[in-house]
């Protein structure tokens, strides 16, 4: 029996950081509570709650109605790497004033940005069903790079015997 495990890995992932978005939301709730409800306390947890939300259900893609909403209404850059970056150093940014469990969920969400930039150079086409092309993309290790696209993929061998590129 063949199995496909490219639709698990990116259900995984998918599930790994909607994981880090739910848990920022929570850490946002926790510090509206602990530090009351005064009027930048809730205009920081409610900006987090927003992003957070919003990158949560781009992420697991539900629910369907919003998402067919940002397709149908053009807005499709919000599915590109440029947003989540954004939106990710924004809720960092707000989570480091959150205490000391908002700085450790503000590292994770940093440190879970570089994981997803460092699989566009290393698996690329699980960063390409994550993410939509846009032109502030990484570079990425694809098939098909300089020497097939120029048409000479003919090889040559060099002093030590391996095998070149012409």
């Amino acid at each position: 029996m063949d199995c496909d495990y490219s639709d698990m890995r990116t259900a995984t992932l998918r599930t790994i950081f909607g994981s880090a978005y739910l848990a920022n939301m929570i850490i946002a709730i926790m510090f509206m509570f602990e530090y009351g409800f005064q009027y930048f306390n809730f205009l920081a947890v409610l900006l987090a709650l927003i992003l957070c939300g919003l990158m949560l259900s781009i992420t697991l893609q539900q629910p369907e109605s919003l998402m067919v909403y940002f397709e149908v209404s053009g807005h499709t850059i919000i599915y590109t790497f440029l947003t989540r970056s954004i939106c990710d150093i924004t809720i960092s940014i707000i989570l480091f004033g959150m205490g000391l469990p908002g700085k450790v969920m503000a590292v994770i969400t940093i440190m879970f940005l570089g994981a997803a930039r460092g699989l566009a150079q290393r698996r690329p086409d699980i960063f390409r069903e994550l993410f939509r092309p846009h032109e502030s993309d990484p570079e990425f290790g694809e098939v098909g790079d300089s020497y097939e696209e120029a048409g000479d993929t003919s090889t040559v061998e060099n002093k030590s015997g391996m095998m070149d590129r012409k």
